[in-house]
């Protein structure tokens, strides 16, 4: 422990900020203070760590028992599992869960999986407001959310509107948004009607402060009692635990609050070519970032590898990786971590490690795909669906989505005259549907318009419910056809095979919300940049290293503004270097240089010319343009077959 860790972990005063440069130790001096917090007498249950992800949560937990053993604390595995760890989200629905927070907001925190909005957009699409100009308001909206702006002074005209209707369809079917959670604990949190809830840890530790919202950032302060104190480095902002982090929150921290003591971090640690690196990257978007005075650590080069196709980089680094392990057969295989820039990066490389008789355990590409009006292209939200109603037969947002699958327009018209049903005879959605039954039943008129069409789903739901009722495990999971499907792949590993549809459901909406790694040492690592965040890998593998997929190819667009352009870029930029950060010995870019242009395109990488090869149209494509900005600090150049030749690999 540095001197300066040893000063941060004997702070006894209010208020303190931690900033340093990547892999200068700032997570590391926030577990300290935890310990030396419980060695000097604080009770385990007073303090809150607050971290961006539930994966880094859990890293955290384990490396707070190795801070706990080096502070002389006994029993180091009961009194980490009394502290609190946890992701900002997290924290926010833990208030929001009481009793008294409940009767304040007059809301239920049962926050709508990404799926599950595509069916609360096509609801409010019934205002009759242009697609375009929704999402703007309903993007808008939610920035002020996450900013904590009362509604009051923003809401007006066609966004009031949309902002009346929102909370309309959300209250009805006892829903949230993921980006309101943060705005309505903290409006509990400043009303007197939170006054009991405030304060509620003797110490908040928050990291990565700067990929907090404003509203997050005002949670995590007003539940601070006796000392709050963050840790971070704007030039680090990772938009992974809201898509509306505020970097000026944790800039400004110590001008806006009085006697905040600030502690300077200047040493990176690692290997010196990877620090070095980074700090070049972010530099070259901002000559005036954060960048370490000193580096320590064991040198060692890092490297670009280039293939000629994304299927020689699929092929070529999974055999370089099962060379690297044949000689330690026995090493721990998580500290090696494979970064995909996209989804279909990172289902490739798992198939293809999978191959080469690697254990996997991916992380970032979790929540479910497909498309609600198609049923063939939906059998994972089906079965989503059907587990939640299993779970909960009395869930309103299920039952908007059940009766929604496979329709043009999820049937948001007759959701709409559902609504207005419901409004008039001051009835609730269950009541609405359970009255378009019964009038399907008796061969009556319909008690609203499309009644029929969605009492028929109602009714093959109510049918779905009876016919499983009682299955448990792998049984259920075969009865929901989802035991072959690929996004539950991974919960169908860890089945004991008893658990039921409620336990069920509970795991695999954990995965879409928290998702975190399996403990498994033996499996290799995938993961995407964001779920980076608070992790530290040996050896990191960052795949598909082509503009397009980092930066996004809107950093390129034509179309777009020099002020669009260079936004993304920047914050891809962040997003990158405080990515890569995270390997503490070997780092490898690997990259190709052309593709068919048919998958160049639907997966947006940015093709810089187009040429025909035996009848194909083929695009040529550039290495990330953050690798020559690194300048002299870049890593060195290898091409694939001599990354192999010199693997002894034909």
């Amino acid at each position: 422990m540095t001197d300066m860790m040893a000063e941060i972990a004997a702070f006894d005063g209010r208020t303190a900020k931690i900033v340093g440069p990547a892999r200068s130790g700032k997570t590391e001096a926030l577990l300290r203070r935890a310990a030396a917090a419980v060695a000097a007498g604080c009770a385990p249950e007073d303090i809150l760590i607050e971290t961006s992800t539930a994966e880094a949560a859990r890293v955290a937990r384990r490396r707070l028992v190795d801070a706990l053993a080096a502070a002389g604390v006994q029993d180091v595995e009961d009194i980490a599992g009394r502290i609190t760890v946890a992701c900002a989200q997290q924290v926010c629905l833990a208030v929001l869960e009481t009793p008294e927070a409940r009767a304040a907001t007059g809301r239920t925190p049962r926050v709508l999986a990404p799926f599950e909005y595509n069916f609360f957009l096509e609801d409010m699409k019934t205002l009759g407001t242009p697609a375009r100009r929704l999402r703007s308001e309903l993007g808008h909206i939610k920035k002020q959310w996450c900013a904590l702006a009362p509604e009051d002074d923003w809401a007006v005209g066609e966004e009031k509107d949309a902002l009346e209707l929102a909370h309309r369809l959300l209250g009805a079917t006892n829903a949230m948004l993921e980006d309101e959670v943060a705005y309505l604990c903290g409006r509990y949190l400043q009303s007197d009607a939170g006054a009991g809830a405030r304060q509620r840890f003797a110490l908040v530790l928050a990291d990565d402060f700067q990929n907090l919202s404003v509203a997050q950032q005002t949670c995590l302060c007003l539940l601070a009692r006796d000392q709050l104190i963050v840790a971070g480095n704007p030039d680090e902002t990772v938009r992974i635990a809201t898509s509306f982090p505020a970097p000026e929150g944790f800039a400004t921290f110590d001008t806006l609050r009085r006697n905040v003591t600030v502690f300077a971090l200047n040493t990176a640690f690692g290997n010196p070519n990877v620090t070095a690196f980074c700090d070049a990257v972010v530099r070259a978007g901002n000559e005036e970032a954060l960048a370490a005075d000193q580096r320590e650590g064991t040198i060692r080069d890092i490297a670009t590898v280039k293939w000629n196709t994304p299927d020689e980089e699929f092929n070529g680094l999974t055999r370089y990786l099962f060379a690297v392990n044949a000689e330690n057969p026995e090493a721990a295989q998580s500290d090696l971590c494979v970064v995909a820039p996209n989804k279909q990066w990172a289902h490739a490389f798992e198939q293809m490690l999978v191959r080469r008789g690697f254990m996997v355990s991916s992380l970032g590409f979790e929540r479910l795909g497909g498309d609600p009006r198609d049923t063939n292209r939906a059998r994972a939200l089906i079965a989503y669906t059907s587990l939640n109603l299993l779970a909960d037969p009395d869930d309103p947002f299920a039952w908007r989505a059940w009766v929604g699958f496979g329709n043009y327009l999820t049937y948001s018209d007759g959701w709409h005259f559902l609504m207005e049903w419901c409004d008039e005879h001051d009835a609730g959605i269950l009541d609405a549907l359970e009255a378009a039954a019964a009038a399907r039943t008796a061969g009556e008129a319909e008690p609203f318009p499309r009644a029929e069409r969605l009492a028929e789903r109602y009714e093959a739901g109510r049918a779905m419910i009876a016919a499983h009722a009682g299955r448990r495990g792998h049984n259920l999971l075969a009865a929901l056809d989802a035991d072959k499907l690929r996004d539950f792949a991974a919960l169908s590993a860890t089945l004991a095979g008893d658990e039921d549809a409620a336990t069920l459901y509970a795991m695999v909406r954990e995965t879409q919300f928290f998702p975190t790694h399996e403990a498994n040492v033996r499996a290799v690592r995938v993961s995407s940049y964001g779920q980076l965040c608070g992790r530290g890998y040996r050896a990191l593998y960052v795949t598909g290293c082509v503009d397009g997929f980092m930066p996004a190819r809107d950093a390129f667009e034509v179309v777009s503004t020099d002020a669009d352009r260079d936004r993304v870029r920047e914050a891809d930029r962040r997003t990158f270097a405080a990515g890569v950060a995270k390997a503490t010995d070997a780092l490898m870019f690997s990259t190709f240089s052309r593709a068919p242009l048919e998958l160049a395109e639907r997966t947006k990488m940015q093709v810089a010319r187009v040429r025909m090869e035996d009848g194909e149209r083929i695009a040529t494509l550039r290495p990330t343009c953050f690798l020559e900005e690194a300048g002299a600090a870049a890593p060195i150049t290898l091409g694939g077959q001599a990354l192999l030749a010199d693997a002894g690999i034909d």
